[in-house]
């Protein structure tokens, strides 16, 4: 495996170590074991957890722009799997995520304004079919909005429990899905799209799609 391989190896691992004990709780020797590399491989790459985690956090941001911008181009490509896919990678961030916010709450404001940075663009871009409207205050809803989505990331176990299953699996993503959409589509997603996410919604479920 090349530098570049062993590198993302342990961020892999760092990424599953910090989401499943917190930064705090979560220790180089156990991402080394994680990784299956020496500590001294890790320290090589990361010489010190901050710089693990910012690693983490470069990766998580990267792959919520992409979702972000496959948002916006999905006008562009008509009947694409984007609500699939893009379920499939939030919602493998997501309990980093809700790590973020939450146990590690000293992050909290950069994550924030992050997210609302995202989200916004989503909002503000045309990409749901809808735009905010020049007589709204578009940095109120920006925020609220993502208070509100970020929300859902932080409480998702607690949704799914409440909807029976164990897990943000296929089945409860699609679910989740339609509910985010129902409460949306008024005022946030065009008409139009709304069915187009619909139908990506049930393709994805048929054919047992999973957050990995």
């Amino acid at each position: 495996m090349d530098e570049d391989g062993i590198r993302a190896r342990i961020r892999e691992a760092a990424f599953e170590e910090f989401t499943a004990h917190g930064f705090k709780g979560a220790t180089v020797r156990g991402i080394a074991e994680a990784a299956g590399v020496s500590l001294g491989m890790v320290q090589r790459h990361f010489p010190s957890k901050d710089e693990l985690r910012r690693a983490c956090d470069t990766h998580v941001l990267a792959v919520l722009r992409e979702v972000r911008d496959s948002v916006i181009a999905v006008d562009a490509a008509p009947g694409g799997a984007l609500p699939g896919t893009a379920q499939q990678a939030v919602a493998r961030l997501a309990p980093y995520l809700a790590m973020a916010l939450l146990r590690d709450n000293g992050s909290t404001a950069e994550w924030f304004d992050e997210l609302t940075e995202l989200y916004g663009t989503t909002l503000t871009s045309g990409g749901l079919g809808i735009t905010i409207p020049a007589d709204e205050d578009a940095e109120a809803v920006m925020a609220v909005h993502a208070a509100m989505q970020m929300g859902l990331t932080v409480f998702v176990d607690q949704v799914c429990r409440r909807l029976g299953g164990a897990e943000l699996d296929a089945e409860m993503a699609y679910r989740i899905g339609r509910a985010r959409l129902f409460l949306a589509s008024e005022q946030l997603v065009s008409p139009e799209h709304a069915d187009r996410i619909r139908e990506s919604l049930a393709r994805h479920a048929a054919e047992g799609g999973t957050a990995q």
